[in-house]
């Protein structure tokens, strides 16, 4: 199973720390894995498969072919779209963060209130600006744009 993780964070461009960071486990573990030290964990087995859903379980488990799932037909992501999945068709590259941007809070915590401005565009109200105060006395004024 360590070479199939290898795998995975070759085939999706990651290093090592950012595939740990990816699937929300300590770049130790990976690093324990990578190396032979441990074997890895249901919890870290099932996060992979959580986070790379287009990787074959049995691919992952047992090292059996082919690494991706082959899927076709109709998937409905929400109540009224439709997504339209080709078979035997190789996923794209993903594209992540890089190592320092996962480690700065306000970029997914901006980018949460941003996305709830343009729902709330359908009432009469509108939102001007927002400030957010860190503890470090500083702020952030986020505007609609």
């Amino acid at each position: 199973m360590k070479e199939r993780i290898k795998t995975i964070i070759q085939t999706e461009g990651l290093t090592p720390s950012s595939f740990a960071d990816v699937i929300h486990v300590s770049r130790a573990s990976v690093n324990h894995i990578l190396n032979g030290r441990n074997n890895p964990s249901l919890e870290v087995f099932s996060k992979i498969l959580a986070t790379f859903d287009n990787i074959n379980s049995d691919w992952l488990l047992n090292g059996k072919e082919p690494m991706y799932k082959k899927v076709k037909g109709v998937f409905q992501n929400d109540l009224f779209d439709k997504v339209i999945i080709e078979e035997d068709k190789e996923p794209e590259k993903r594209e992540y963060p890089k190592e320092n941007e996962l480690k700065t809070p306000n970029n997914n915590f901006n980018n949460a209130i941003i996305n709830n401005l343009e729902l709330k565009k359908e009432t009469s109200k509108k939102i001007s600006k927002i400030m957010i105060l860190y503890s470090d006395k500083t702020y952030d004024i986020l505007s609609p744009e």
